[in-house]
């Protein structure tokens, strides 16, 4: 009995590890950089989200990049990845951290019942013409103003991709406060992506890590509970998410800062600004093939390492932090892990293994043999 037990018992271990997601975010600026997807192994990625389209003050959707999306054909060319892993699932992406602008767009168009129809019939055309298998809404701060309009819009999206067999997602910020109606996300939504990370970056006041695992004991009470992977995903089941819907995000980048003393190097050193990289952030394929001879420190608390050298501070995710968080979405319960982005990884073997951080988290999951 014992025997048939523990069979039975690593069965649903098997299936429960496998059915995991892996959702992963494919900028298509990345393209101009020499990182297009067919440079990708698609067998990792249990979804791809291609990122982005913006939106017209009307409610169409808008392409952002008439010549790399349509011309150079970008979008086929990302949808075709199911060529070689037929079991992915790749969304189109609507929206994007972009600027105040896209967000009082978006606000007007979820309260204005022509708006919304003018999106649904854009994004069901785009789905339907470049073969995307759903879409994902990517409106990072809504306001508390916003919270009922979104979920009308939403309920409508659900409503017709229902009948199409699409799928319908969301990204969200770490916070779950304020602009989201979590409970009725959680109902009409297939899965949220939680962006786990950005704690801390060009708006902070001294160092901290892009996106910990767990807090640090230099920080406050607020940012122990807020500003951590570990926290912000329970912030969400709290506010009613359920841990099978939500993937947490994992950042294939670090943020960067300039110390102001070069004396005082560790969490929570006064800066005097943002470090190098592009606006602070460092694409982890640049960290490891640049910044090698830096000073490492692993940090065990958040389960995160940093690197300094002279001034320059930069916290980041590698192998070993990436397989950490990945074993603790697993082991918790959640649903997926989510990742930004995939064109950040070292796509090409610069630095040995080719998307290290992404076989990292296939491997941390079983998936495959790895690392």
């Amino acid at each position: 009995m014992g025997l048939l037990v523990f069979a039975v018992l690593s069965i649903i271990a098997h299936y429960s590890t496998a059915d995991v997601r892996v959702v992963c975010y494919y900028g298509s600026w990345s393209s101009y950089d020499g990182y297009n997807p067919e440079d990708f192994d698609a067998r990792l990625c249990t979804h791809v989200n291609y990122g982005f389209m913006s939106v017209w003050e009307n409610g169409n959707v808008k392409v952002e990049d008439d010549s790399l999306d349509i011309d150079q054909g970008l979008y086929y060319k990302v949808t075709n990845m199911k060529n070689s892993n037929p079991n992915l699932k790749v969304l189109l992406s609507v929206g994007g951290g972009g600027s105040e602008d896209l967000s009082t767009i978006l606000s007007g168009v979820v309260a204005d019942a022509g708006k919304r129809a003018a999106f649904l019939g854009s994004a069901s055309y785009f789905i339907q013409t470049y073969n995307f298998d759903g879409l994902d809404v990517d409106w990072e701060y809504p306001s508390g103003e916003d919270k009922a309009n979104f979920i009308t819009l939403l309920q409508e999206l659900r409503d017709s991709f229902n009948l199409r067999g699409w799928l319908l997602t969301a990204a969200v910020s770490a916070d779950p406060r304020d602009g989201y109606d979590v409970p009725q996300m959680n109902n009409l939504l297939d899965f949220i992506n939680v962006m786990t990370y950005d704690m801390y970056g060009s708006w902070s006041s001294y160092t901290g890590q892009c996106s910990p695992l767990y807090a640090s004991s230099v920080e406050s009470d607020w940012e122990k509970q807020n500003l951590n992977l570990a926290a912000a995903s329970n912030n969400w089941v709290n506010a009613g998410a359920s841990k099978e819907k939500l993937s947490i995000g994992v950042a294939f980048y670090g943020r960067s800062f300039t110390l102001a003393d070069p004396n005082q190097h560790g969490l929570h050193a006064p800066i005097s600004g943002v470090g190098v990289g592009d606006g602070g952030a460092i694409n982890y394929r640049d960290i490891c093939a640049t910044y090698d001879g830096w000073t490492r420190v692993w940090d065990d608390e958040q389960k995160n390492p940093y690197k300094y050298s002279g001034n320059q501070w930069f916290g980041y995710d590698d192998g070993d932090s990436i397989w950490i968080k990945t074993a603790y979405i697993k082991d918790n319960g959640f649903g997926g892990v989510m990742v930004w982005a995939l064109d950040s990884d070292d796509v090409h073997g610069n630095c040995g293994l080719k998307q290290t951080l992404l076989k990292h988290i296939n491997g941390a999951l079983g998936k495959i043999d790895c690392c």
